[in-house]
């Protein structure tokens, strides 16, 4: 029942809790007006008895001092018109019965001269009082009332307690209804108000009001509740519309500018490689074919054109990377970390094995993503290990991986020459460098590539490092797809 009850309706409550307290008033007045009345009517009873014995004692005094019984039946016979006396007994002082009036349902006169319990006796009122004239006890007289017409007084009085009780009550849950509607009724018209509001996103709508008692200005404060979320939807609105042409408008910009970097891209695949090819391809021929007329100047000045145009096409290969990497779309799976690892580093000691090259991988790396971004990271984080040990006796690369519920991080760590980390705002930032190219080769390009490709896939990356004692790379990628 308690817990139902925070699901009735407002108007259920009201309903209900103004019949049950009409209701248990109702019932302790009748109560009360019973237990009063019956209380009232026993009082009553107990004094007409003591009435009626005190007359009888005064006419039967004499009768009894001659003792005669002719006189003393025809006074008790009296009794018969009195309907409450169910018997009636008069005694001699010694206790001996002269005269009694019985009913079928009584006993005989009882023996007074054992003590006797005046009052209510079980279903019956008993009273024994001493006849005396002059002074002097000359008998006693013995009453019992019957309690059947207190009992009939008693129903009838409780029946018309209730007839009116109900009465109460019907006029009650009239009045109930007639509160319901006036306490209940705006509060359930705003309620549904509010659900049409919330229904159809509708704020136009508008609460009835009707007076000006607590109600009417909850109504008020309502609408005006209303009409102020009304004025800041429109506002809202307004500016969505604005910021969408905005957006489209950005869309659009975005759009011309990736066509543009991929008309970019292709003009750098193309048009640039192509000078570069002849640049190469005539600094060849001409150190073989015309090698022997240069001099040593001349050796060197060649030597460092054909460099210089290696390097600006491992410049342009950086850059396509970078530029791929931020434009083609994503292909998420499960990927073998640690075979992809092992693939790269193989590749690598075939590449350079001048050094004596330590790598440890832990097995069973498994994360979620795109296969060619990620080797295209993790590939530069192992060149970078590489090329910045290169100067040490052993070469020493570390890749383990911590897992979490949400995400795992793999750690990549060498004993290279370290950075500054004074500089580490500067460190997957395009064409910046940390060493110089005399001591290190390199675009600067690498870094900001593993950058954008964890960003791509919702991850980070971090660093540290301490000069002289290697660096490691901190990459946390999530579990799960996004």
């Amino acid at each position: 029942m308690i817990g139902r009850w925070r699901y009735w309706r407002l108007k259920t409550k009201l309903l209900f809790l103004t019949l049950f307290t009409s209701a248990l008033g109702i019932s302790l007045v009748c109560i009360s007006l019973i237990l009063v009345e019956n209380q009232n009517y026993r009082k009553q009873l107990e004094s007409e008895l003591h009435v009626i014995a005190g007359i009888l004692a005064e006419q039967s005094a004499a009768a009894l001092l001659f003792t005669d019984r002719e006189q003393l039946g025809s006074i008790i016979s009296s009794l018969k018109r009195i309907g409450t006396i169910r018997q009636a007994c008069i005694y001699t002082p010694g206790g001996g019965v002269l005269s009694a009036l019985e009913s079928q349902d009584t006993r005989p006169c009882p023996d007074i001269t054992q003590p006797l319990e005046a009052g209510f006796v079980g279903d019956a009122y008993q009273l024994l009082i001493p006849v005396t004239l002059d002074n002097e006890t000359v008998g006693h007289l013995y009453l019992t009332s019957h309690l059947d017409v207190m009992r009939n007084h008693i129903r009838t009085f409780v029946l018309v307690t209730i007839a009116v009780g109900a009465l109460i009550l019907l006029a009650l849950v009239f009045l109930a209804l007639r509160l319901q509607r006036i306490v209940s009724g705006p509060i359930l018209t705003l309620s549904e108000t509010a659900e049409r509001i919330a229904r159809d996103a509708d704020y136009t709508i508008r609460a009835p009001v009707s007076g000006t008692d607590e109600l009417g200005r909850l109504g008020n404060t309502f609408n005006e509740m209303i009409g102020t979320i009304e004025q800041q939807n429109r506002r809202i609105l307004e500016s969505r519309d604005s910021l969408e042409r905005i957006v489209e408008a950005r869309t659009s910009e975005l759009s011309m500018a990736n066509r543009e970097l991929e008309a970019f891209s292709y003009s750098v695949s193309h048009d640039l490689r192509q000078p570069l090819r002849a640049i190469e391809g005539f600094g060849q021929a001409l150190e073989e074919d015309c090698g022997e007329q240069l001099n040593d100047a001349g050796k060197d000045y060649l030597r460092r054109i054909r460099a210089a145009s290696v390097r600006m096409a491992s410049l342009i290969d950086g850059l396509l990377v970078l530029s791929r990497v931020s434009r083609q779309p994503m292909e998420n799976e499960s990927i073998d970390l640690t075979t992809l690892l092992q693939e790269i580093s193989d590749e690598l000691m075939n590449i350079d094995d001048s050094v004596p090259t330590e790598v440890n991988i832990q097995k069973g790396i498994q994360v979620v993503g795109d296969s060619r971004m990620l080797r295209v990271a993790f590939q530069n984080l192992l060149e970078n290990a590489w090329k910045y040990s290169a100067r040490v006796e052993k070469r020493r690369v570390d890749v383990s991986a911590v897992e979490t519920v949400s995400s795992i991080t793999i750690e990549v760590r060498d004993n290279g020459v370290g950075f500054d980390m004074r500089y580490i705002d500067k460190l997957f930032v395009a064409f910046n460098r940390l060493h110089t190219p005399s001591e290190f080769g390199g675009t600067g390009i690498g870094l900001a590539t593993v950058y954008r490709v964890v960003r791509r896939h919702h991850g980070e990356i971090s660093a540290s490092s301490e000069v002289g004692k290697g660096a490691r790379f901190d990459v946390t990628l999530p579990v799960s797809r996004r």
